[in-house]
């Protein structure tokens, strides 16, 4: 019991250590994808106000609510923001946490002990929890992601204009083009809308009738392969938008997941390791008193 005590003491002391520098790396991390969607949600706005700008469209323009004041994007972002901000709550709990943990391996105390691992299993379920949240975004799994976000995209992704977010998706997601009437017919008013050049959910463009004649038509042409799916060897040029969605969520979700999983085999260590110095600690004074 006395090595075993020794050791886990020990144990426990690198365990916290570590335990503190991946709270310093969850806040970090945290920080940077949630600023990253942010950024997102701050483009998706600038890009709506511009759009509600033009006459007529308060009805038409996909992804916006014009009705808004100011208009704003209508497309759900709260979702894959949800993790980065739990994670940045997760890395200030256990950052604190860690430090109770030291203090108790340092100090001996049950009481300590005690609360570090009750803290712990609360830091590690919370943890668990915003890790399989970040890992269903990256993914393109989660019921948002399925559901409101491809369903207002899906029917209309030739009428948003994904260009308009570059710095978010690759060049592929904006290859294509076409330009349409928007506002007064009276005004003339014209649109470059730029998008994927495969079709939303996978399939290619085959003779699209609306683009003969066009270097559109040869270019979704291009992306057909023979089973009439998207070409998959040729990612430069072609893509589809839900491909392109997910692409965007795994840069803000992916980093999540996987330091929240990796720092779980070192908590659930330090967890085991205060278990046996707390039950030590106990022996010990009874000892004391014999």
């Amino acid at each position: 019991m006395c090595c075993s005590y020794k050791v886990s003491r020990r144990g426990l002391l690198l365990m916290t250590m570590l335990t503190f520098l991946f709270a310093v790396i969850f806040i970090a991390v945290g920080s940077v994808s949630a600023r990253f969607g942010s950024s997102f949600v701050s483009e998706a706005n600038v890009y709506c106000q511009e759009m509600c700008l033009l006459e007529d469209m308060h009805d038409d323009v996909v992804g916006c609510n014009c009705e808004w004041n100011p208009p704003g994007t209508s497309l759900p972002t709260i979702f894959f923001l949800s993790p980065a901000i739990g994670m940045i709550v997760v890395g200030i709990f256990t950052f604190f946490t860690s430090i109770l943990g030291c203090l108790g391996a340092i100090r001996e105390r049950n009481l300590m002990l005690s609360g570090y691992i009750c803290a712990l299993l609360l830091v590690i379920i919370l943890q668990f929890s915003f890790g399989v949240a970040a890992a269903t975004v990256a993914t393109g799994n989660s019921a948002q992601v399925q559901g409101p976000l491809n369903g207002v995209l899906k029917k209309n992704y030739k009428l948003f204009d994904w260009q308009s977010m570059e710095i978010f998706f690759p060049e592929a997601c904006y290859a294509g083009s076409k330009t349409e009437q928007v506002g007064d017919p009276a005004l003339n008013e014209t649109y470059t809308y730029h998008f994927p050049l495969c079709r939303f959910d996978g399939g290619c463009v085959y003779n699209d009738p609306e683009a003969v004649g066009t270097p559109l038509y040869d270019l979704q042409n291009m992306c057909c392969d023979s089973d009439r799916n998207c070409a998959s060897n040729n990612k430069a040029q072609c893509m589809s938008g839900e491909q392109c969605v997910v692409s965007f969520l795994a840069r803000v979700g992916a980093p999540i997941a996987v330091v929240a999983f990796l720092a779980l085999i070192i908590e659930i260590s330090a967890l085991v390791f205060a278990c046996i110095i707390r039950v030590g600690t106990a022996d010990r004074k009874y000892g004391d008193r014999a």
